[in-house]
């Protein structure tokens, strides 16, 4: 058999030779929400997160879903032995005044 047989591309692959912006791959993580402020969260991780990177926090505070941008800003071995062997600090970025609202309301009724 041929090397053109075997190959599976529709067509052919070309090397980038110039300098282009980096990219990133959507990863999911589940994580577990430890605490929360009006400026960010603690998460527990069973993996490390790099301080720096952004991602899209999906969880419910109180019965209200919520959606928001955070920004990882402190990665800290856990204490426990388990699954959740990181802490994670984020914070909250361009948070939408919907969001912020329903994160001050969750405070207010758990003080």
């Amino acid at each position: 058999m041929n090397q053109h047989a075997s190959d599976r591309r529709r067509g052919a692959r070309v090397a980038i030779d110039r300098d282009i912006p980096e990219l990133t791959l959507p990863v999911s993580a589940t994580v577990q929400l430890l605490d929360i402020s009006e400026s960010g969260v603690l998460l527990a991780s069973s993996q490390p997160l790099d301080v720096g990177r952004r991602a899209q926090l999906r969880t419910r505070i109180g019965a209200e879903p919520l959606t928001v941008l955070v920004e990882i800003r402190r990665v800290l071995p856990s204490q426990r032995h388990g699954p959740a062997a990181y802490r994670l600090g984020a914070e909250f970025v361009n948070l939408d005044e919907e969001s912020r609202r329903k994160i001050e309301g969750f405070l207010r009724r758990q003080a």
